[in-house]
């Protein structure tokens, strides 16, 4: 897969988009979540920077550890009533769907969705017709109903 082979970022209802490219490794969630919170905060959005980096870090996680992409890309987006954020990956037959239950307490995995569903606003996932899916979530900025 090559980042030419996706399709663009929807357009922000502002007007300021940022795409971030990062190689399938361990280190990309920390990277890509910290760039994103680094992103909003400069934007004058600290308020979300913490929701956001926490939502970031699940998704990009689930990216690196559920498929094959040699390439995760990150788009976000910062409009006028929240940030969105798309992540893409190579597995458009599995669509990701919220646990209806907590796991058990000592598992060390399946909060990711479960996370995601309480700290972002809205969030969907589905196949975007390139071989790829998206999953995109955003967080409203405090204040901004």
């Amino acid at each position: 897969m090559t980042t030419s082979a996706l399709p663009p970022a929807p357009p922000p209802d502002l007007g300021v988009s940022y795409r971030f490219v990062a190689p399938r490794a361990a280190t990309t969630p920390k990277i890509l979540r910290d760039l994103v919170a680094v992103l909003v905060i400069a934007f004058g959005h600290e308020d979300i920077a913490e929701q956001l980096r926490v939502c970031v870090s699940e998704v990009v996680t689930n990216a690196y550890q559920h498929t094959r992409t040699a390439l995760i890309t990150v788009d976000v987006s910062l409009g006028s009533a929240g940030v969105t954020v798309w992540v893409n990956d190579d597995r458009p037959e599995r669509l990701p769907r919220p646990p209806r239950t907590a796991p058990p307490w000592r598992s060390e995995h399946g909060r990711g969705l479960l996370l995601l569903s309480r700290l972002a606003d809205r969030w969907d996932v589905s196949p975007n017709g390139t071989g790829t899916k998206r999953l995109g979530f955003t967080i409203d900025y405090k204040g901004a109903a």
